[in-house]
Formats: C-alpha cells, sequence, structure tokens
C-alpha cells in the first residue's frame, strides 16, 4: 500500500495541552484547541483545577472524539496510575481508567510522577502497557468515522478487508499520511508502516495500531516489498 495525499506529518509537530476556560466560551475553546493543534493531550490534573471533576471524564470522552474526527491523534495524561508512585500494584479504579481511555480510543496513554519520580517507575510502564494490550484484544468501540476523499475510502476499506482476513496492514511511505488514515479506521491488527524518513518514523510511533520501521526505498517496488516481508519474518512479526 502506498501513500495518496492526505495530512502530512511534520517533524515540527508536538503535542499540545488544551487551555480550558469555565463561561459561554468554554464549548468554543474546546473546538478552536482541537483544530488549530497537530496533536492533542488531555492533561486531566489541569482539567480537574478549572473544571467541577465530574465534568472531566465527560470531557475528555469529547476531546477524544472530536480529535478522532479530525485525525488528529490524542494522548491521555495524568493520574493514570497515581499510586503506583509509592505502591507496588495499582488500584481497580486505576486499572479501569487505562481500559477506558483505551476504548474511548485514546491513540496514546501518559505516565508521568509514576515514572518520573515513583518507586516503581517499571511496574507501572509494565501494567499501563499490559492493560492497554488487553483492552485493545477485544474489539473497540466504533466512533461513526466519515470517509471524506479518495485517500480516506481506501484506507477505510483496506481497513475492513484486513479485519475481515484478520491480517495485518503493510504501507509505504514518505510522509506519513496514508499510515495516518489507516490508524484512523483502528484496524484490528497491526499496521507496519515502512518509511524512509527517519522522523516520519518517530512521528508515527504515536498513533494508534502503527508500528513504525525505518527502511530505504528501492526503485523498484516490487524489491522493496520482498526486503520488507523479509524484515518482518526476520524479527516473527509476521
Amino acid at each position: 500500500m502506498l501513500d495518496t495525499k492526505g495530512p502530512e506529518v511534520r517533524s515540527g509537530d508536538v503535542p499540545q495541552p488544551f487551555l480550558l476556560k469555565e463561561g459561554p466560551e468554554f464549548n468554543f475553546t474546546i473546538k478552536r484547541g482541537v483544530s488549530t493543534e497537530n496533536t492533542a493531550m488531555v492533561a486531566r490534573g489541569d482539567l480537574g483545577a478549572e473544571l467541577p471533576i465530574e465534568d472531566v471524564p465527560l470531557l475528555q470522552e469529547d476531546i477524544i472524539r472530536r480529535c478522532h474526527s479530525m485525525q488528529k491523534p490524542v494522548i491521555v495524561a495524568t493520574n493514570m496510575l497515581e499510586s503506583m508512585i509509592n505502591q507496588p500494584t495499582p488500584t481497580r479504579a486505576e486499572v479501569s481508567d487505562i481500559s477506558i481511555s483505551v476504548r474511548e480510543g485514546a491513540d496514546a496513554i501518559m505516565l508521568s510522577g509514576e515514572t518520573a519520580h515513583g518507586k516503581y517507575p517499571l511496574k507501572a510502564v509494565k501494567v499501563l502497557h499490559t492493560v492497554a494490550l488487553r483492552t485493545e484484544s477485544v474489539k473497540m468501540l466504533e466512533f461513526g468515522l466519515k470517509v471524506s476523499h479518495m485517500g480516506a475510502m481506501f484506507a477505510f476499506h483496506a481497513t475492513t478487508m484486513a479485519n475481515t482476513l484478520a491480517t495485518p496492514i503493510i504501507v509505504f511511505t514518505r510522509t506519513g499520511s496514508m499510515a495516518l488514515l489507516l490508524s484512523h479506521y483502528r484496524p484490528y491488527s497491526t499496521v507496519f508502516a515502512f518509511t524512509n524518513e527517519e522522523r516520519v518514523k518517530q512521528r508515527l510511533a504515536l498513533y494508534h495500531g502503527v508500528m513504525p520501521i525505518y527502511m530505504q526505498f528501492s526503485d523498484d517496488a516490487e524489491e522493496t516489498f520482498a526486503r520488507a516481508l523479509k524484515l518482518l519474518l526476520s524479527k516473527s512479526l509476521l
């Protein structure tokens, strides 16, 4: 699968948290934040300090859905495994929180204090990883995604076929656009995104379900595909 025109992945893209305010302009601020940033971060600690705590889970879900509608990756952060700063095991509520964030469609979930100054950083990462993988192993929520242009249509049907056949997807991309579109449609299996641009590889690591792999492309498409297939087989990824 080769790139078609779509949103380009740029090396300067960095996650930006939302700046939210209470009041009549609140909903407008969310829309403006999602539409102007290349990556969104749901910083629950900041949200909880500015808003009623009972509104934060609803706002998290709303931001994730808005980001999906605009094909923007979204990170959920803060207090994922707060108890593991001092304890070796998480609470049941924290495990549920991780699972809910994944099921809502977060592209990434991020630890902060747990790994920055916690007593059990490696255990915290392992818990986060294990819970996320287990949640992703079951069917995810549907997002009502729209097919808006030819590239999106191609990605949508490729995802549908891969889900039906229970097979991974291999894509060759110079800009990251097709891998982004495939991630947007949430295939059940892995998207192996081969790119000859290191900056694109680094950026694609954020996207849900995408495993970026750096590889120089040949002028011969068949040779490029054969090399990619050989690499995946050598790493027991297929």
